[in-house]
């Protein structure tokens, strides 16, 4: 009776598992290839956050563009800064500095809402707060993310929006009208992230390390904007002009 052949090799269980140098090879590749992601990941997701703002301040600019359509081309007056959009916030301030950023007023009240099919629009997902109060979300806080011109001339920037609190008629009651932006539509600065034109801690989005503003402009195109650094002292001198960029 012919023998049966024997295996050359019969291996065991413990001979094909992997060592604990080989384990430990393998977790540090792992650790290697994930340190070289992360960044990369981490951009991938704040450009996306980008994105999604500019697409909410076009559609904000729809929203100011049907207003005006309804009232004889003039864009709304608001109570506080934060009154266009959005919903009421949950900050509790002083009178004064309620009614200057308008975060109790209630959702139906904010005019543009009634040409958005969700108040959600006027939150930023980058939106982390900041500002004079330190808020966590200026969303949650005062109702909308964005911040246009209300009232007065400021960093050389014309008023958009009239306040509401304001005398009737006068300069800092009304608000500008589509002729007044056709002007200079290219340059004519509508709104931006609520903390502009602070850079610093207090942006949201940064661009190849520089870090500045969403913001959106009068011909209706939205884009990322770093302000001069000296711009924070022009809070009300020296006074815009029409030739100026951002009139």
């Amino acid at each position: 009776m012919t023998p049966k052949p024997q295996c050359a090799y019969n291996s065991s269980p413990a001979d094909r598992a992997f060592t604990l140098v080989e384990i430990l090879v393998v977790i540090a590749i792992i650790g290697i290839l994930a340190s070289m992601l992360l960044p990369v990941l981490s951009k991938a997701r704040a450009k996306a956050r980008k994105v999604k703002c500019i697409s909410n301040q076009r559609q904000i600019y729809v929203a100011y563009t049907m207003y005006a359509d309804e009232n004889k081309d003039w864009y709304p007056v608001v109570t506080g800064s934060a009154g266009a959009g959005g919903k009421q916030g949950t900050f509790t301030v002083p009178p004064t500095v309620a009614r200057l950023y308008g975060a109790a007023v209630p959702e139906k009240q904010r005019p543009l809402n009634q040409h958005l099919d969700n108040p959600e629009i006027f939150k930023c997902p980058s939106d982390i707060g900041g500002g004079a109060y330190n808020v966590e979300s200026c969303f949650d806080a005062f109702g909308s993310s964005y911040q246009p011109q209300v009232a007065d001339d400021m960093f050389r920037v014309k008023r958009v929006l009239g306040e509401a609190t304001e005398k009737p008629n006068s300069y800092e009651g009304m608000s500008i009208n589509t002729a007044e932006i056709a002007l200079s539509s290219v340059n004519k600065i509508i709104q931006g992230d609520w903390n502009w034109p602070y850079d610093g801690e207090d942006c949201w989005h940064s661009e190849g390390g520089t870090k500045g503003h969403v913001m959106l402009f009068g011909d209706s195109h939205v884009e990322f904007f770093s302000f001069p650094p000296n711009m924070t002292n022009w809070f009300l001198n020296p006074k815009p002009d029409h030739t100026f960029k951002w009139w």
